[in-house]
């Protein structure tokens, strides 16, 4: 009987063992992929080589990544107008999309923030069944019990010397700051969109210019191709306006390339597919924006005034000082209030009749006070890193400001400058075209060369370009200054 006990166990030893060491050996390649332990073999291997995922399950994943796409749809064969776009713009753009759930998730966590104030209920219950063996003089006993202790708890905070006041108040400025860069991405998503338009009405602007120039180019050749059929003209001539045929063609296919590129702008612009692309109304009747009236001055100190994101810097910066009182009320004790009640439900048997079953209640009401005397120098740590935490707000706030500035100076001027190069590129237009005119008629007449009127040619076709450039140019630059003021569009 003792050999057959002693190779029942000598067995369930084998089988533990073999066990064991094939846990042993799983865990060690477990253990050789932890990154907390090989955060090396977690990263890119190569300096000099792209990454490739380990196993074709990680290659599947990534390659079913899905964006749902937004709730604006391009109507074909429609012409949509500015306000139409930047309509489309605001509630496709993920950049708003982003910025919105930012700041609906600040507004949850402030909400969270008013958690301690409140008294916090708890119920727990353990409950179950025990066998444990009672050891007693030349034998043993059995104790078997099922036991269970509903308990319900509360604890109430009565003075934490401003834990949560600043806690509070950290989500309050977190919260301001996500309502306010909302509201910069909204004005961000606007001038995106009306730089885009204008820029896309720019290149079909420049279409039309090609087209009219090719029309300009086939004109001046018909022109010298009858002089060479009266022998008024040389072969060179000839050569020389079909040259500038091809490079008129040239150009408009160029134009008509840069219109779709204009277009994969817009979509980008919008938050929606380039395809189909996106028509908008020409600008040719487009107003040009009045004079400012006001001075520079005025402007710099309304986009202070009113400027979402610095006013979110300003947000951020009292965040942080907030910050800094939760790391002090560290330093100070915690007083509540705890109180109980639960049952303690039990039913046991030692080893033999009698079975015993009680059920009494058990409840407390007690005033706490915890309070962390030393934590290995943690708190003044933390405190140290809130101060610099709040310099580094105060210099981005200094930042952001002198950015406002800069940025308001530089579209100021630069919407002058652009509103004189107007004018100037309408004046460079006329003259162009009484040059043209003048110089193919003078040329019809044997009075100039072909040298002469392709260069007047040249000179009309770049006129319209820039006419083009600078009335887009303008209105951006309008924009930008709308923009830098702090307004999603003009008032």
């Amino acid at each position: 009987m003792f050999e057959a006990r002693f190779e029942k166990i000598r067995l369930l030893a084998a089988v533990s063992v073999a066990m064991l060491v094939t846990l042993l050996l799983q865990g060690c390649a477990v253990i050789g992929d932890r990154p907390e332990l090989y955060p090396g073999r977690w990263a890119p291997q190569h300096e000099d080589r792209e990454w490739s995922p380990p196993d074709e399950a990680m290659r599947r994943d990534i390659g079913q990544v899905s964006v749902p796409s937004g709730p604006a749809v391009i109507q074909t064969g429609r012409e949509y107008d500015l306000p139409a776009v930047v309509d489309i713009a605001l509630a496709s753009n993920p950049a708003t999309q982003r910025s919105w759930s930012q700041a609906r998730a600040f507004a949850a966590q402030f909400g969270a923030a008013q958690a301690p104030y409140y008294p916090q209920l708890r119920f727990s219950s353990d409950s179950g069944y025990t066998r444990s063996i009672e050891e007693l003089p030349g034998s043993y006993g059995v104790l078997k019990q099922w036991q269970a202790d509903p308990v319900v708890s509360m604890t109430w905070i009565l003075l934490d010397f401003g834990r949560r006041e600043s806690l509070s108040e950290q989500a309050r400025q977190q919260l301001l700051a996500g309502k306010l860069m909302f509201n910069r991405s909204i004005q961000d998503v606007v001038f995106n969109t009306e730089s885009a338009f204008y820029a896309l009405d720019a290149a079909q602007g420049g279409v039309v210019a090609a087209e009219q120039n090719l029309k300009l180019a086939e004109t001046d050749f018909d022109a010298v191709h009858q002089r060479v059929d009266l022998g008024l003209a040389t072969q060179p001539e000839f050569l020389l306006a079909k040259e500038r045929v091809a490079q008129s063609r040239f150009d408009l296919a160029n134009a008509r390339l840069m219109v779709h590129d204009a277009e994969a702008q817009m979509s980008v612009a919008l938050g929606v597919a380039a395809d189909p692309p996106i028509r908008i109304v020409g600008l040719e009747n487009q107003a040009i924006p009045q004079e400012l009236n006001r001075s520079v001055e005025d402007l710099i100190a309304e986009a202070r005034r009113q400027r979402p994101d610095l006013a979110a810097h300003v947000a951020t910066l009292r965040a942080s000082e907030a910050d800094i009182r939760q790391a002090r009320a560290q330093f100070f004790p915690v007083v509540g209030l705890s109180a109980s009640y639960g049952e303690n439900l039990w039913n046991f048997t030692f080893a033999r009749p009698p079975t015993v079953q009680i059920g009494q209640p058990q409840y407390s009401a007690l005033l706490t006070l915890r309070w962390d005397v030393f934590t290995g120098f943690q708190r003044l740590n933390n405190l140290r890193a809130a101060q610099d935490e709040r310099d580094m707000a105060q210099a981005d706030l200094k930042s952001a400001q002198i950015d406002v500035v800069s940025e308001m100076w530089r579209a100021y001027f630069e919407l002058d400058s652009a509103r004189s190069k107007y004018e100037f590129a309408q004046n460079l237009l006329q003259a162009s075209q009484e040059s043209y005119d003048a110089n193919l008629e003078t040329y019809r007449q044997g009075l100039s060369t072909i040298v002469e009127l392709l260069t007047a040619e040249r000179d009309l076709a770049n006129a319209r370009y820039t006419l083009i450039a600078s009335k887009a140019q303008l209105l951006t630059s309008y924009a930008a200054v709308i923009h830098a003021a702090g307004a999603a569009r003009a008032r």
